[in-house]
């Protein structure tokens, strides 16, 4: 049979295979992508002794595949004169030594035939379809995908192979989340970090996986599937080590890159930002290498351009804004006869007229009056004009101060920053000598109006619930019945004092209660016991487990601005990527509950829809 040596020069490793026939041979070289290409003299020589290479196989499979490519002969033994000629190649020293990771052939298959393999698009071939591409999901490529190939053409011993089999029924029945499973080029990676040219995508990515394992370790359900990764990956690798040194060192490993790197969630790395300077500005500066190393290990770099952004803005301010408001206000069809400066005094803008309308009036002028760089007060009661998207750029809001004295609001009159959406009608009323009666009477009206507006007005931190439409990405999931569903998006503020965490459990608990309550309507149960609710978290970087594919469920996904969004699905991971996909949303969490059938997960959406609030 034929010898063949495999020297990976990124990870200082090679293997050597025996015992090959001419088409598992060729059958390698065509599916391993080889830079360099080297042919041991002892092909030249056939039983007869002819010392041609033409005239050993000429016309054979391998002669075939070889004269297609560019070879160079070398004699002696094959793998030292292999290496030496790989740190020649590589310009390596010759005390850089390479590992030896073969894997031994005994109860191993043997490799695909080429014939075969062709046949199943294993290896590409112009109008042969390939078998993995209709096997696999459609979201499963990259090197997932090679790693099947690899096993199909090489196929493993029995008990390793075994043993992939069990961790595919182990994690077909897992009900828990999973990791996302990021896959990176293990020789990509160490060729980064050897030539220090890892950048800050690179770590994140390593992180990533090191985080993944130990999520995996730290979940009973997903630790022994991790214990059975071990075999297989010594089989791919060539490294055989410890699973609990194993653990350790990816600790050790998360840690240090966490020391080291910016990572999501933290915010001490914000753009500068000055109002009167645009913000595509600090964008196009500070983008490129904020975000990358934890602030601790750049403080003096950050202070130096903190304080460069603060002298910029300071010169725009006391120097720029001076001159462009005086130019404004000389050419502006507003502006003085002479030229001079406009100055506009305006109290109670707009009052004499209907609320919303006058508000939006107000806005309008309070606009124009800011583009044409006029100077002036403008004072108003109408608070809405705070609510109101208005395009403006050199206005201050200020607001009249308040103090509480022996339990009375009374006023500064002192003008402070900000805006005030309360006033003292009641307490100026009763100082005017309006009769008591009046005023608790006008206090009951106004608190039967406005007493919810008040409520949700004061909670700094928000939870808005609303519900989803069925349809994410332009096709509607759900059936008939559901779409004659009126589903209508409702708000709700909570405090968030302990953060999402209370939130989630929260969530969590009253949606286990409306599903239960509707399952045991639908189907008579009178023990709660009979029905059992599992209410499943996924958080953020996680996806639901293989049992969830094509099983109908109900999800709620926490998103992070604090919002809540009901939907129902029969491919829970497509809709998790679709929604993580949007801007600002890939970090959402999401519970899900499985459902026996879409009918029953279309009635259970629409309960939560109308129900999650008044849990």
């Amino acid at each position: 049979g034929y010898f063949i040596i495999s020297v990976l020069e990124t990870m200082k490793t090679y293997s050597a295979e025996d015992g090959l026939t001419e088409e598992a041979l060729v059958t390698k070289l065509r599916t391993c992508h080889c830079h360099h290409l080297f042919l041991h003299a002892s092909l030249k020589h056939n039983l007869s002794g002819t010392c041609h290479w033409g005239e050993f196989g000429k016309g054979g499979l391998l002669w075939g595949e070889c004269s297609a490519r560019h070879f160079e002969w070398f004699e002696g033994n094959p793998v030292n004169e292999l290496l030496s000629k790989v740190k020649e190649l590589y310009g390596l020293a010759d005390e850089v030594t390479f590992r030896n990771v073969t894997v031994a052939s005994e109860d191993r298959p043997c490799p695909l035939h080429l014939g075969t393999a062709t046949q199943i698009g294993a290896i590409k071939t112009e109008g042969i379809p390939s078998l993995l591409k209709v096997l696999l999901p459609s979201n499963c490529t990259g090197l997932p995908v090679l790693y099947m190939r690899d096993i199909i053409l090489n196929p493993p011993a029995y008990e390793t192979a075994s043993m992939i089999q069990a961790i595919c029924r182990l994690m077909s029945n897992v009900k828990c989340s999973i990791p996302e499973f990021t896959c990176v080029s293990s020789a990509k990676l160490v060729k980064l970090l050897e030539l220090r040219e890892a950048n800050h995508i690179e770590f994140c990515k390593i992180r990533s996986v090191l985080d993944e394992i130990l999520h995996m370790h730290k979940i009973s359900e997903l630790r022994e599937i991790l214990k059975l990764l071990m075999d297989p990956t010594w089989i791919a690798t060539g490294l055989k080590i410890d699973f609990e040194n194993f653990v350790s060192d990816c600790e050790w490993a998360s840690c240090r890159i966490g020391e080291m790197i910016y990572l999501d969630g933290e915010s001490d790395q914000k753009i500068s930002s000055f109002s009167i300077i645009p913000s595509d500005f600090f964008e196009d500066i500070e983008s490129s290498w904020k975000g990358r190393v934890r602030k601790i290990h750049l403080e003096e770099v950050y202070e130096e351009v903190q304080k460069a952004a603060g002298a910029l803005s300071l010169a725009v301010t006391e120097d720029f804004l001076p001159i462009i408001s005086r130019i404004k206000a000389s050419i502006a069809p507003l502006g003085g006869p002479k030229g001079e400066i406009l100055y506009v005094l305006v109290d109670e803008i707009c009052r004499g007229t209907e609320t919303a309308k006058g508000t939006c009036i107000a806005g309008s002028i309070v606009e124009t009056l800011d583009k044409i760089g006029c100077l002036g007060i403008v004072s108003t009661h109408l608070h809405g004009i705070f609510d109101l998207h208005l395009s403006i750029k050199n206005t201050a809001y200020k607001s009249m101060a308040t103090e509480y004295i022996d339990g009375q609001t009374k006023p500064t009159w002192k003008l402070v920053d900000g805006i005030c959406k309360e006033s003292l009608a009641f307490e100026t009323a009763k100082r005017e000598g309006i009769p008591e009666t009046i005023i608790q009477r006008a206090q009951e009206l106004y608190f039967s109006v406005y007493a919810k507006d008040m409520l949700l007005g004061r909670n700094d931190k928000q939870l808005d619930c609303f519900s989803s439409k069925s349809n994410i990405n332009g096709s509607n999931e759900a059936d008939n019945q559901s779409n004659s569903i009126h589903k209508k998006a409702v708000s709700h503020k909570v405090g968030s004092t302990n953060g999402m965490e209370i939130v989630r459990k929260k969530v969590e608990s009253a949606i286990t209660i409306i599903c239960q309550k509707k399952l045991i309507e639908v189907y008579k149960k009178k023990n709660v016991l009979e029905l059992e609710v599992n209410c499943v978290a996924i958080d953020a970087r996680e996806l639901p487990p293989p049992s969830t594919i094509g099983a109908s469920s109900v999800y709620v996904m926490l998103r992070p601005d604090k919002k809540l969004y009901v939907g129902q699905t029969d491919d829970l991971e497509g809709r998790i990527h679709a929604h993580r996909s949007k801007e600002g949303m890939q970090s959402a969490s999401f519970l899900y509950l499985l459902v026996p059938g879409k009918s029953m997960a279309c009635q259970l959406e629409t309960l939560l829809i109308n129900q999650l609030l008044n849990q």
